[in-house]
């Protein structure tokens, strides 16, 4: 059972008493430990030192340490406050709630706070920002009593009174119920509700309990622990934990049952149990905490019948389990995997060694041992016996055929941990990178990098090449230029890019957006986790997988997803390494994984891949030195060609639009049939990269209209449209938004910017980022824009009748539209499509009723300018308007004005333009 050799080390630390939680941050030297209004925090590197004391909130309901040295307080007056552990001060109350909070935790990185209580509400509140605004309100059925966060897929498990445990997706900011396990927690009804809920909610942390009355003498301590009474039944279930762990890697959820049983579930099927452990090393008492090890390797319980057990994750065993000289109230795991650390009901923290045990499980007699010692306290609770061995047989079968899956034993296997590039070339530009600062300025995300000593990070390829069941080696790639900030581009060629693709923040970033969907990308240990989200959940459904190739470009459509590793990471400061080639990869996977296909790319040196497309026919991928290769959705290369160096392409069903690089000053673009056959060889593209910051990409936004028209969105935030493409030496790029002056004629307030998806025939899709550069997490829906030409303020000419001004205020609020910016979009649209329309490259079966409608709007525009001249008395510039009138009826509703206002020349004019009309028609 226990075993002798182990190290214990129990420290009073608080002498007056009390539930001691105990936390330790996977980043920090520090030890915090809570208790009774007071934190104390432990240097783990210098343990002769005497903590040091920072006072919280009284009533501490939990205590979350996040990244930048940041710590919330949940608390029974029903505030979620946070706070400064360096400057050991409170910095804000991020929300408060008329009845007790009960769980706090860091969301999307650290960069929100997602906090709930009894009141059975869920907050996520930003905490970047200094009005920290509550970007979300969720009612979640019932009163809240544990909230367990998974930072690589954003998902959240509120642990209910009722004993439900549901699981929310956070990667949009509304949030989305993923599952519901029904009554599989211990209820805490009886303990939340009704007048005594207050006292109840403090029994059921343990504050006003006998122990409490523990003085400073350690051997007291334990002396009347071992002498004092058993809680009651009663007693036991309200000090229980309902709140489950997320795995390091997010992909599995240890669930404390009410059968006192550890449930292991994976994210991809909450339906049943990817396994269970032995339900006869299960606690005899109440599980009071859960934590799964830093590696992921093994997961620590502890219970109220004073047992610590450390569980291994690939034998799906007990390998430790180790008596407890009083009642614990909280565990952590220390720097690596090696220590566990324990606080107590009675104000005391003690450290347990485990390094020793974590790779072996227990003797056979420790086994017969534990058993007999099960048999003997059998009648101490509920759910054991028989019962229990029909579930052991149960957690047998399902821990066998759970075995059996790779992705476990694929992140157990012990592997050399990576090191940090320490060249001249990576330290300049790892500080060039903190010196830039900023939101996407953190360093500490371009790489991954074992930096406790502790050895757990994993050297293994997630997936298998097809058809070989063989894993392949990993190799560090460190993501830089556009995607970590450390490296400039080669030559002055700005870095990867994909569509809507973001830099590394807080250890994630968006891979590539549009209107379909996003995947985005999480710093792991060793590798990154990918996950592929859509804006319709109904189409499909959300799914991840590891990367350990590096992947930083991507490009998605409906059915699947292209990515690619740039090979830019092999490159330090633009030089070439000595070993002189570089292989990259490109990955290719359908979105219901009824195929997928992975494949190398030779690279010269120097080079690297700057964008892959994906379209429903074909993928294509094209490097810095102007290679773009065409694949089929097999796998199979059909097409080579060499261009100047590309920075971006997309593709079509059709065609395939790549952007060229001549110089900073000189961007240019191809468009060509999918064959092959150009339309467009090397024109000019008016969008300039020069003067822009070096993390910024020339080109914001890429893609083609729903009409099936180029489209480009530059840093200056104007939308651009390919017009008259399809025949030769005619293209010319038609501004039809300037997305920032749209965003203040919808009053979207200050500080708010468009992120381009699409364009959708006059509506511009996008989505609002709020006082930043790029879209945070979570993701904001989805919005739109009409859209507007940007003709200039002023440009237009303004109505003289006020009655005219209120008509044309009505689409747009406060702005109305100028009746030249109204022509100028309805000529550009009509041309637009009815190119389209005359090449069938229109597949909307409206697409003739839509023309039609808009040559209804082009005379109707004219006519508002008719009425203006009009009004004027320039008859001259009148009758010119008239002239460009194309139906009849407009020609008699213009003879009609001129006639209201007693023009007499004009009507006189317009009924011969009409004979004459009518003359040509007739012959």
């Amino acid at each position: 059972m226990a075993n002798e050799a182990d190290e214990e080390n129990i420290v009073k630390v608080f002498v007056s008493g009390g539930n001691t939680q105990v936390v330790h941050f996977r980043d920090s030297d520090h030890l915090y430990a809570c208790s009774n209004g007071i934190v104390k925090i432990f240097d783990q590197n210098r343990p002769d030192l005497e903590p040091e004391v920072m006072d919280i909130a009284e009533g501490m309901r939990s205590f979350e340490v996040g990244p930048a040295g940041r710590a919330l307080v949940a608390s029974q007056s029903g505030e979620c406050k946070m706070y400064d552990l360096k400057a050991q001060k409170e910095t804000a109350t991020l929300q408060r709630s008329p009845l007790g909070m009960t769980s706090a935790v860091f969301t999307h990185g650290g960069t929100m706070a997602l906090c709930g209580g009894l009141e059975g509400k869920l907050w996520l509140v930003d905490v970047q920002g200094e009005e920290h605004q509550v970007k979300n309100t969720t009612s979640a059925g019932d009163q809240i009593f544990g909230i367990s966060y998974n930072n690589v897929g954003d998902l959240a498990a509120i642990s209910l009174a009722n004993g439900d445990l549901a699981v929310y997706s956070y990667t949009a900011v509304e949030p989305q119920l993923v599952y519901t396990f029904s009554t599989l927690l211990v209820a805490k009804k009886a303990l939340g509700g009704g007048q005594n809920g207050e006292k109840a909610a403090g029994e059921l942390f343990g504050e006003g309990g006998e122990e409490d009355a523990f003085d400073d003498d350690l051997e007291g301590d334990i002396l009347q622990a071992k002498n004092s009474k058993v809680p009651r039944e009663a007693e036991m279930e309200g000090l229980a934990t309902v709140r489950p762990d997320w795995h390091p890697d997010g992909d599995l959820l240890a669930i404390p049952t009410r059968t006192r049983e550890i449930a292991v579930f994976d994210r991809a099927d909450f339906s049943r149990p990817a396994f269970k452990f032995p339900a006869r090393n299960a606690h005899r008492g109440p599980v009071v905490d859960v934590r799964w090890s830093p590696d992921g390797k093994l997961l620590a319980s502890v219970g109220l019948d004073k047992r610590l057990k450390v569980w291994n994750l690939e034998k799906k065993r007990q390998v430790m389990a180790r008596e407890l000289p009083m009642l614990p109230s909280s565990l952590t795991w220390g720097r690596s995997s090696a220590e566990v650390v324990v606080g107590m009901m009675s104000g005391n923290v003690a450290w347990y060694s485990v390094g020793d045990n974590a790779g072996m499980v227990l003797s056979e007699a420790e086994e017969e041992e534990e058993e007999g010692e099960d048999e003997l306290h059998g009648e101490e609770g509920e759910g054991e016996g028989e019962g229990e061995e029909g579930d052991e047989e149960g957690g047998k079968d399902e821990a066998a055929e759970y075995s059996k899956d790779t992705k476990i034993a694929n992140f157990v296997k012990d592997t050399p941990p990576y090191t940090k590039n320490t060249t001249k070339e990576s330290k300049n530009a790892e500080e060039a990178s903190e010196n830039e600062g900023g939101l996407f300025g953190d360093s500490e995300d371009d790489f991954i990098v074992d930096d406790d000593g502790a050895g757990y990070t994993e050297g293994r390829r997630g997936g298998e090449e097809a058809g070989s069941g063989k894993m392949r080696p990993a190799k560090r790639r460190k993501l830089q230029g556009e995607h970590g900030g450390s490296l400039q581009a080669l030559a002055g060629i700005p870095g990867p890019y994909s569509p809507g693709c973001t830099p590394w923040a807080s250890g994630r970033r968006y891979m590539t957006m549009n209107p379909v969907g996003y995947a985005w990308s999480v710093s792991q240990d060793g590798y990154n986790t990918v996950t592929v989200t859509f804006f319709d959940r109904s189409m499909q459904k959300e799914y991840h997988f590891r990367d350990f190739d590096g992947l930083d470009v991507a490009s998605m459509d409906a059915d699947g997803i292209l990515l690619a590793s740039s090979g830019v990471g092999e490159h330090q400061g633009g030089q070439k390494r000595p070993r002189g080639k570089v292989e990259a990869c490109i990955l290719y996977k359908k979105h219901d994984q009824s195929r997928g296909w992975r494949r190398k790319v030779g690279l010269q040196p120097g080079e690297f891949i700057t964008a892959v497309s994906l379209g429903p026919s074909a993928a294509f991928v094209c490097t810095s030195r102007g290679y773009v290769r065409r694949y089929s959705l097999f796998g199979r290369l059909e097409r080579l060609e060499k261009l100047p160096p590309v920075l971006a392409c997309i593709s079509s069903s059709k065609y395939l639009f790549t952007v060229i690089y001549n110089s900073p000053y000189s961007l240019g673009f191809n468009l060509q049939s999918l064959d092959g056959r150009y339309l467009q060889r090397n024109e000019s593209l008016p969008v300039c990269g020069a003067g822009l910051a070096p993390q910024m990409h020339p080109i914001r936004g890429l893609f083609f209209s729903s009409d099936g028209d180029p489209c480009v969105v530059g840093q200056d935030n104007v939308v651009l449209v390919l017009s008259r493409w399809r025949d030769p030496l005619q293209a010319c790029w038609m501004p039809v938004l300037d997305a920032k002056a749209g965003l203040a004629r919808i009053s979207a307030g200050s500080g708010v910017s468009a992120w381009p998806l699409g364009l959708f025939g006059d509506k511009f899709c996008f989505v609002a980022i709020r006082s930043s550069r790029y879209p945070t997490f979570p993701l904001a829906l989805p919005s739109e824009m009409p859209v507007r030409v940007p003709v200039g303020e002023g440009d237009g000419e303004e109505d003289s009748e006020n009655e005219n001004s209120k008509d044309n205020s009505k689409d747009n609020g406060k702005n109305s539209n100028s009746p030249e910016e109204e022509l100028m979009r309805t000529i550009v649209q009509a041309e637009l499509l009815n190119d389209a329309i005359s090449n069938d490259d229109v597949e909307d079966e409206t697409a003739e009723e839509r023309l039609a409608a808009l040559s209804v709007r082009y005379d109707a525009a004219l006519l508002r300018q008719v009425g203006q001249s009009c009004n004027r008395g320039d008859i001259l510039d009148a009758f010119y308007l008239v002239t460009k009138l194309r139906d009849d009826r407009a020609l008699a509703a213009a003879a009609k004005m001129a006639e209201r206002l007693e023009l007499a020349g004009l009507v006189d004019k317009i009924n011969r333009l009409r004979e004459t009309r009518m003359q040509i028609e007739g012959e």
